[in-house]
């Protein structure tokens, strides 16, 4: 079996479960001061805070919902902040949330930098990603997993299939099958392909559905968005499924 699960949160003292073998803590949202919440409203800094304790490797996201500028990291100074800010309190690496149309280039380039740390492109993986011949952005995201896929720089690429809650079923049923196998497609190899879940909505009809996807395609395993909202009893259904004790 051999799946992984993990998550996001985006408060430092949230502690995750035992099992967890990533937890990523933002979100950066402001790529140019790299801090969570705004330039004008800055939250905190992976650059000054150490990661708190876990079992599992500890991680911060750049990016996110309403992350600015679009097009970063755009400078090779904005690439070597990544980078200290990682090194500098001992984070295991960066989950890049391309939510504001990152630049592609600059993500290889950090990715790579920052290697063997850990790496992860983490994206929204719904109609607009498996229409890409209907949606430019959805072109652009499958043309960004063949580029960064084609490098190796990145450990995992991780598909977000909710919005602010899950999908109805229709939906879940019509893009979660098929945004794995287009992502496997687009030369990532199976176990490095991550599905992402939001407690917010989550019922024991979408939870065994996406985790029947993991098994039936043999992914990586599951991300969940905001954890600490997560029921124990769902995460025990998690745990079981996928065969993963601590």
């Amino acid at each position: 079996m051999n799946y992984v699960i993990g998550g996001w949160t985006q408060s430092l003292q949230d502690l995750a479960p035992p099992t967890f073998s990533y937890v990523m803590y933002g979100m950066v949202t402001n790529l140019e001061g790299l801090t969570t919440g705004t330039p004008s409203s800055p939250g905190w800094s992976p650059a000054s805070n150490p990661t708190p304790p876990a079992n599992g490797q500890v991680m911060w996201t750049y990016g996110g919902a309403g992350c600015t500028p679009p097009g970063m990291p755009s400078t090779s100074s904005y690439i070597d902040a990544i980078l200290d800010a990682t090194n500098m309190n001992g984070w295991a690496g960066v989950d890049f949330d391309d939510e504001c149309n990152m630049n592609v280039d600059g993500l290889i380039q950090t990715m790579g930098a920052l290697q063997p740390m850990q790496t992860s492109y983490t994206f929204l993986a719904g109609w607009n990603y498996n229409n890409p011949g209907s949606s430019p952005e959805g072109q652009a995201t499958n043309e960004a997993v063949m580029q960064i896929a084609v490098t190796g720089v990145a450990n995992r690429m991780v598909l977000m299939c909710y919005g602010d809650a899950m999908w109805s079923m229709p939906d879940i049923e019509n893009n979660v099958g098929p945004a794995i196998q287009r992502t496997i497609e687009n030369g990532v190899p199976p176990k490095q392909v991550i599905l992402a879940l939001t407690p917010h909505g989550l019922n024991e009809e979408n939870l065994n559905y996406f985790l029947d996807q993991i098994i039936n395609y043999d992914i990586g395993g599951l991300f969940i968005w905001d954890f600490p909202a997560l029921s124990p009893s769902d995460l025990n259904t998690i745990e079981q499924r996928l065969g993963i004790f601590a």
